[in-house]
């Protein structure tokens, strides 16, 4: 019997033990743990994203720490950084868990570029991708309040954004109602967002709640490492 058995501690304490540290550091409020999840991050990307593997990816980058999120995505271009993973119900309710929580401007550019990578993948067959994730107007609404009003359509960003809205408004054929009236309040909020973004004498608080268009600074949020 192991010297630990006789202590009285059993491998399911100590697997309890480095889980409860492993949690503290990853709650990222103190420097020191800052600098570990950014070593964590960086191995997690030397060994890279797979089917195998995808939750913890997206649970360090919902971390929303940039300097963990550069370790995390290292080389790779964030809009193709899950390209291995085949998207599926679980990781759209996290884009949407990420989008929803965060205020406008409260997500790393590159993080959102992920998010915006993902959906991007899912709805360009818009149908398909509903059976996988079937929206609401409330998700519809947490892409749209990340539309950046200072800069124009050609803004990468923004361009994603107007994009996913794009192919969400074509759930339904303008000329032929669906009956699947859920379907429609979709595809409807998608092109009001996409239509007053883009119509100068619009703004987005026309299509969405003011209580959604509330702005944080993502870098206000953060702890920084101990070297940057």
């Amino acid at each position: 019997m192991k010297r630990w058995e006789e202590s009285g501690w059993t491998q399911e304490d100590l697997d309890k033990l480095e889980l409860s540290f492993l949690t503290n550091i990853l709650e990222l409020q103190e420097t020191e743990g800052v600098d570990a999840t950014i070593a964590y991050a960086r191995y997690l990307s030397m060994v890279g994203v797979n089917p195998d593997n995808y939750p913890i990816f997206l649970k360090i980058l919902a971390l929303r720490n940039h300097w963990v999120a550069d370790a995390l995505l290292g080389n790779a271009e964030p809009e193709t950084f899950f390209i291995k993973v085949q998207p599926n119900y679980y990781i759209l309710k996290e884009c949407f868990r990420a989008l929803t929580q965060a205020k406008r401007g409260g997500l790393y550019p590159k993080a959102l570029q992920v998010y915006l990578g993902l959906l991007k993948v899912t709805y360009q067959s818009p149908l398909e991708g509903y059976r996988v994730y079937p929206l609401n107007p409330e998700d519809v609404n947490n892409l749209g309040k990340h539309l950046d009003e200072a800069q124009d359509q050609k803004y990468d960003l923004n361009s994603s954004i107007l994009s996913i809205l794009d192919t969400i408004a074509s759930l339904v054929d303008p000329g032929r109602p669906s009956e699947d009236q859920e379907l429609m309040s979709v595809a409807t909020q998608a092109n009001n967002i996409r239509g007053k973004f883009l119509d100068m004498n619009k703004s987005l608080d026309e299509a969405i709640p003011d209580l959604l268009l509330k702005t944080e600074d993502y870098t206000q949020l953060e702890t920084p490492p101990s070297k940057q």
